[in-house]
């Protein structure tokens, strides 16, 4: 009896350990996913119709690339309804003078993107606004592809004022069809902003990426097209990304992302305006720094080379 009595008592204290242990894991995972986190500076909102000189930067993408993306994207079997984003890029099919502004925009931000404002609109409780980033990556579009693109855009960033995380949700690569499209993920992001008055609110939402080759046999343009999936309490109406890599002349690649926002704002349009601007630009940097990790990587013989 003795014995049995024993054996319990050591069963018990050895489940007490294992509960106590798995809870400083999960404080200690906590810790080190806030540590993780990433700190910018907030910007000013920044418009292209403030950079005087502008007009001076070369333009890099190959005029044959932006010709066949502005045909062949809308053939595309797209999951949500882009038009309003792709207009930005391509009119009647043909590349707009935007295109072109953005692609010198690249020149300007050199290695640390910055977002710009392309549209914004109060709708009493809700705000709309469509951002805009760019940058050149010395790593051919194919290659590109093949990094964890949605790992990179979830990753977490602290602003004095607001917190921005997320996950991938799910990996739904099996479920890719077609010759074209090559990824397939459902992403969640969490937002929780302070006010100056010391309020605070947050904004959940929920989206599927897919990513695509835009035509058949040409690997030196790509796109990633996001779409909202839910939102609680219809924190958001509208949340849809594009993200176009496309091949440069110096043999790499420019990576456009356009952004469409529509939120609620909860009584902080000016505020929530500031926020769409920070979510483009703390996104564009991730997706920038991660990739020249990966290249640095692959030098280093640590991924694979082959990328076809």
């Amino acid at each position: 009896m003795k014995r049995i009595q024993t054996a319990w008592q050591a069963l018990a204290i050895l489940l007490t350990s294992l509960a106590v242990a798995s809870c400083q894991q999960s404080e200690q995972e906590t810790q080190a996913q806030a540590a993780a986190a990433r700190t910018f500076t907030s910007q000013p909102v920044w418009t292209l119709a403030e950079i005087d000189d502008l007009a001076d930067q070369p333009t890099l993408i190959r005029k044959d690339l932006s010709e066949a993306f502005c045909i062949h994207v809308y053939k595309l079997p797209a999951k949500a309804d882009f038009t309003e984003e792709l207009s930005y890029l391509c009119q009647s099919q043909v590349p707009t003078p935007l295109f072109s502004d953005l692609d010198r925009l690249a020149s300007l931000v050199g290695d640390q993107p910055r977002s710009v404002q392309l549209s914004m609109e109060q709708q009493g409780e809700y705000t709309e606004g469509v951002f805009a980033t760019i940058y050149r990556l010395p790593i051919a579009p194919k290659w590109v592809k093949s990094a964890e693109i949605p790992e990179f855009m979830t990753l977490p960033s602290h602003f004095d004022y607001v917190i921005l995380d997320g996950k991938v949700e799910e990996d739904l690569s099996s479920q890719v069809g077609g010759d074209l499209q090559f990824d397939k993920a459902r992403l969640y992001y969490h937002t929780t902003v302070s006010t100056p008055d010391g309020q605070s609110f947050t904004n959940e939402r929920s989206t599927e990426i897919n990513s695509f080759q835009v035509q058949g046999g040409n690997p030196d343009i790509g796109i990633g097209m996001e779409a909202l999936v839910a939102s609680p309490e219809e924190h958001y109406q509208v949340y849809n990304t594009i993200t176009v890599t496309i091949g440069d002349t110096l043999g790499g690649s420019a990576l456009l992302t356009l952004i469409r926002i529509n939120v609620r704002n909860y009584g902080f349009p000016e505020l929530t305006e500031q926020v769409m601007s920070d979510i483009a630009t703390a996104q564009a940097t991730h997706v920038h720094d991660q990739l020249l990790v990966n290249l640095e990587n692959r030098k280093l013989g640590l991924l694979p080379r082959d990328t076809d």
